[in-house]
């Protein structure tokens, strides 16, 4: 069994975040993988939502798992920052400054990324 067919059998004990319909016959693509993390694009089946799912899965099976997915081509599909080793979780506090900046915004995400730089 290939690391995308675990994810895949694994879905089958979550609902979709968006329509709550169970997620057994998602689509789901290996977007990222750095030592026990996987990020992965997860496709709802019945309202077609895509979301990124960052895993972390342990055990002695994940090698044998990896060796069988060899020929995927991790990163192509996803062009943001991929989750490095060492970089610190997001903290509560950075959360709260964000939704601060946000609040009172009213314009397009055009708009906000040519905003000039709000940093205190």
């Amino acid at each position: 069994m290939s690391m995308i067919d675990y994810i895949r059998d694994r879905a089958r004990y979550y609902n979709c975040p968006v329509c709550g319909r169970n997620l057994r016959a998602c689509e789901v693509r290996m977007l990222n993988h750095l030592e026990d993390r996987f990020t992965v694009q997860v496709t709802c089946a019945a309202c077609k939502v895509s979301f990124v799912v960052v895993l972390a899965i342990q055990g002695s099976g994940v090698e044998a798992m990896l060796e069988a997915d060899e020929e995927l081509e991790i990163g192509e599909v996803f062009s943001a920052t991929p989750v490095r080793a060492g970089s610190e979780p997001i903290e509560a506090d950075e959360i709260l400054d964000l939704h601060l900046l946000l609040k009172d915004f009213e314009g397009s995400l055009d708009e906000l990324l040519k905003a000039p730089n709000r940093s205190r």
